[in-house]
């Protein structure tokens, strides 16, 4: 009978594509919106998934997420040192400050310094230049999408245009290269390397100095210490080396995973994006629901002489109940396959900078079990109709 109900379904092609495509739309939409979504929140932790080496980050208990965070004395990279199981601990100082091109245009940038003796913390994939290069004098690296981008420069100087009180700052401009010259907060740096570094939340130049540099071009106040890279020495779990340091510090340690997983929750929290994206989920599911439960009603009402033929030879209510369902799982099962494959094919060729998506596993169950409940709507709205059915029917010609 199943097989029957199947060959029942496909027998009228059009209504059979249109039950398809409306699972189809409900699941892309929600796996492509979904992939989307985890792309831009692993951008939120992007500053930390670029330090690898460090197991734990050691910082002030009222920092949220990692581009905020409130300065630690300088005292505190001793103690985290004095930690049993600590195998090293590094300072790290973030911060935002803003430099000025030789255009005149200002651009405000996070400047990340570096141990000045290990440069830990420093980017692995480099061009033009090595991490050695840091310690020269005024030398800085920069990230290669905000040096063909937001940090570009002029080929020829700003000119004064006639009825202008300003030059004009928007001439043909070149990527910055090794070589050039930047002023971050009135102090002369140089570009001796560039950077390639995943994509960040906010959209903004990302500048690596040592530690003694980023100081000296930093504004004079108390407490520049932004974080302790920690690793965990060889047979301790970075979950209690973090508790040992939180314990004799008084400080806030978490893993990496942990503080990533922070730093994605103040963003899910505080921005609105979580809110349209579920919107966005809830109208795909209106729309595939109603969509394939419709079709999938007026194929079992154009059928009902067929199931009424059936209960009229014998055949149950659960029997053709069974038919009906299993008319919607061949259906939600084709739309799934087809929505899933759509999205994580477009999702290949749209992925960029400017584009995220990552699928993740917990994507495509939940989008499965969404499915699922857009295939039971389906299969409950037509079971009723042939539940309701008059074997008498049939002769009532």
């Amino acid at each position: 009978m199943v097989r029957l109900a199947v060959r029942m379904l496909v027998g009228d092609l059009p209504k059979w594509m249109g039950v398809v495509l409306g699972v189809f739309f409900c699941t892309f939409l929600i796996t492509h919106l979904l992939s989307m979504f985890n792309g831009i929140l692993q951008r939120t932790y992007a500053a930390i998934s670029d330090i690898p080496q460090a197991d734990v980050w050691v910082m002030d208990p009222s920092t949220e997420y990692v581009d905020e965070t409130a300065g630690l004395p300088s005292t505190a990279l001793h103690r985290v040192r004095g930690v049993e199981g600590v195998a090293w601990a590094m300072p790290l100082m973030t911060g935002s400050l803003r430099t000025r091109l030789p255009s005149g245009q200002f651009r405000s940038v996070a400047i990340i310094g570096v141990d000045d003796a290990t440069l830990m913390g420093v980017p692995r994939d480099l061009i033009g230049g090595t991490a050695e290069d840091l310690r020269r004098a005024e030398a800085v690296i920069v990230d290669t999408e905000s040096a063909n981008g937001l940090l570009r420069l002029p080929v020829a100087p700003p000119v004064k245009r006639p009825g202008w009180d300003m030059p004009d700052l928007t001439g043909e401009a070149r990527p910055l290269r090794v070589g050039d010259e930047l002023l971050i907060n009135d102090h002369r740096v140089v570009v001796v390397a560039l950077a390639k570094l995943g994509p960040r939340f906010i959209s903004r130049p990302v500048v690596y100095a040592t530690y003694s540099h980023a100081l000296a071009v930093s504004p004079p106040q108390r407490n520049l210490l932004s974080y302790v890279l920690v690793k965990a020495s060889a047979g301790t779990s970075p979950h209690e080396v973090a508790a040992r340091i939180e314990q004799q510090t008084g400080l806030r340690a978490l893993t990496t995973a942990d503080f990533s997983m922070i730093t994605k929750d103040y963003f899910v929290r505080v921005s609105g994006v979580v809110s349209r994206i579920g919107f966005m989920v809830g109208v795909g599911v209106v729309v595939g629901a109603c969509v394939s439960g419709l079709l999938l009603f007026l194929i079992t009402a154009e059928s009902a002489k067929f199931y009424a033929t059936f209960k009229a030879l014998g055949a149950t209510n659960r029997t053709v109940v069974s038919m009906v369902i299993a008319q919607a799982v061949v259906s939600g099962i084709e739309g799934y396959g087809l929505g899933t494959g759509a999205s994580s094919l477009m999702g290949f060729f749209i992925k960029s900078p400017a584009m995220p998506y990552e699928l993740t596993w917990t994507t495509m169950v939940f989008t499965a079990v969404t499915v699922g409940v857009v295939t039971v709507f389906s299969a409950v709205l037509s079971s009723i109709k042939v539940m309701r059915l008059e074997p008498a029917m049939v002769f009532n010609t």
